[in-house]
């Protein structure tokens, strides 16, 4: 995890922008993510009370009509703080009248503690629009937040529906790196050159790879054999970046030139 990634997340949570804050950017990044974790606590537990009273009174009316009047009245802001104080089952059924568009809005707002178990039971359907709408605006962050915690069969429908650089960022994005090598597990050997070549993409480069780090030996060893198919600019920005950052990527490195054959 980078400082400017936990930089981003903070800057969501208190919705500002991340400039206003590149002066914790010399900071380590787990400083930032406990600053981070410390004023998550803070804001979405604060007025609990208030959200269980919202959402205690909108059971008195349909979910449609509730439905109804989230959108067009509270916004996603408090959409989001009320879904964190339902009982998942209303949740769902809420989630599922609402436009893809409100709901992309909402997951930008949700305290990622709460919220996801409950996206693990959205209709995949549900879950891959979503996802694609929040490609199309780039906010890769809110999709990243809900890596951890989503069912294998969620991540395995994201894997099979977002392009290779998406996945990339997404997983940049993601809280931990514990599940990189599961999700990279789900991508099919006819995409893994594909998925190569992405971790060269000149924006990612030096903070892809030390995500690959976090592969098992089958990883590396998936993505090795995909080397040759590198164009010759992008195996030397691998290279560089590898440097950069002193990582070493087993066999993976090897196919790169960084590194000698054992």
């Amino acid at each position: 995890m980078t400082t400017r990634i936990e930089v981003a997340k903070l800057a969501r949570v208190l919705g500002e922008d991340p400039a206003r804050f590149d002066y914790l950017l010399p900071l380590p990044a787990e400083d930032v993510r406990v600053l981070r974790e410390r004023a998550t606590e803070r804001l979405f537990d604060e007025n609990r009370a208030a959200y269980e009273r919202i959402a205690a009174a909108s059971r008195l009316v349909p979910n449609a009509i509730t439905a109804a009047i989230a959108q067009r009245t509270f916004g996603p802001l408090m959409c989001a703080r009320v879904a964190g104080v339902l009982e998942a089952d209303r949740a769902l059924d809420l989630a599922g009248r609402l436009s893809v568009d409100f709901l992309a809005d909402v997951a930008a707002q949700l305290d990622p503690r709460r919220a996801g178990p409950v996206v693990g039971r959205l209709p995949l359907e549900t879950v891959v629009a979503v996802g694609h709408e929040l490609v199309r605006r780039g906010d890769y962050l809110t999709m990243g937040r809900f890596v951890d915690d989503v069912p294998d069969h969620t991540l395995r429908a994201v894997v099979t529906a977002l392009p290779e650089e998406a996945l990339l960022r997404v997983a940049l994005h993601s809280d931990t790196h514990n599940r990189f090598a599961a999700l990279f597990a789900l991508v099919p050997d006819d995409r893994v050159p594909a998925f190569l070549a992405a971790t060269a993409v000149p924006d990612l480069a030096e903070d892809v790879v030390p995500l690959l780090a976090h592969l098992d030996a089958n990883g590396l060893a998936r993505l090795a054999a995909a080397a040759d198919e590198l164009s010759a600019v992008d195996r030397r920005r691998l290279r560089a970046a590898c440097g950069r950052t002193g990582v070493a990527l087993g066999p993976l490195s090897v196919a790169l030139g960084t590194q000698d054959t054992p």
